[in-house]
């Protein structure tokens, strides 16, 4: 994690959002860490995921804002002409690329049924099943592995440890935390306000506007949140204007880039 500072105490000057807890604002002077750079050629720019987390580092709000990508199922011959391996309590291809079938797809479903992890519908182990030639052909549908709740979880909780270790580590006084974490298939862009509140958006590397799109959800935060009188701080974020607020903003975001005036 390398640092970064614009100028020693300097602060990035903002417009107040409509609705905003007095005060809230935002320290520019962050950590910035970055495990690549080079940007992913070809495909669209998009918002790909929406994470809010509060003070405590409990996931409030998340919304997955991209289409999944197609799943690729075939029909294969013993012996499987592709290499798997056990990880994280699921099985995915660690060598070998075919067919839109790459390094790193989990095994979703055997002969029509989902994989529930590394075991089969009917609780057989998947690589055991896999490695008996009397059980092909088989047809097997592989496909990026689908978050769980409890993982997702897991996962703001720990970004909000790291943005608290960024803040320590930082050889300037006042660093708030990472900023931005960058490889060459997302960034993941981090707005901390002064009640402690993270927005964090996971984007195409290539997607222009993300601090304004930070902006206007800590906007939509306040206005359609913080006013909700049914609504409990620090608590899970439920409510439609909020959600319905959010896509909307996202969408524009995709296609303009940075907000417009009176956007």
């Amino acid at each position: 994690m390398s640092p970064r500072k614009e100028v020693p105490g300097a602060r990035r000057a903002e417009t107040p959002c409509a609705g905003a807890v007095p005060g809230a604002g935002r320290d520019v002077s962050s950590g910035r860490a970055v495990t690549s750079a080079p940007g992913r050629a070809g495909g669209a720019m998009a918002i790909f995921s929406v994470y809010v987390v509060n003070k405590a580092g409990g996931l409030i709000y998340q919304l997955d804002h991209y289409a999944p990508r197609a799943d690729t199922e075939k029909t294969f011959s013993y012996p499987l002409d592709l290499v798997l391996r056990p990880h994280d309590e699921r099985v995915v291809v660690a060598f070998g690329q075919r067919d839109g079938i790459r390094v790193g797809h989990a095994v979703l479903a055997i002969n029509g049924a989902e994989v529930n992890g590394r075991f089969t519908a009917d609780g057989k182990d998947v690589m055991e099943f896999l490695s008996n030639p009397a059980n092909y052909p088989v047809s097997i549908r592989f496909g990026r592995h689908r978050l769980s709740s409890n993982e997702k979880l897991m996962l703001a909780s720990m970004f909000h440890s790291l943005f608290a270790i960024g803040s320590q580590l930082s050889p300037e006084v006042g660093s708030s935390g990472i900023e931005m974490l960058e490889t060459d298939t997302f960034k993941l862009h981090c707005f901390q306000t002064l009640t402690g509140i993270k927005f964090m958006v996971l984007a195409d590397p290539r997607q222009a506007g993300i601090d304004s799109l930070l902006r206007k959800i800590y906007e939509i935060y306040s206005d359609f949140a913080l006013k909700n009188p049914f609504y409990s701080l620090e608590m899970p974020i439920r409510c439609e204007l909020f959600d319905q607020n959010l896509k909307l903003a996202l969408e524009v975001a995709e296609k303009a880039g940075p907000f417009g005036p009176g956007s």
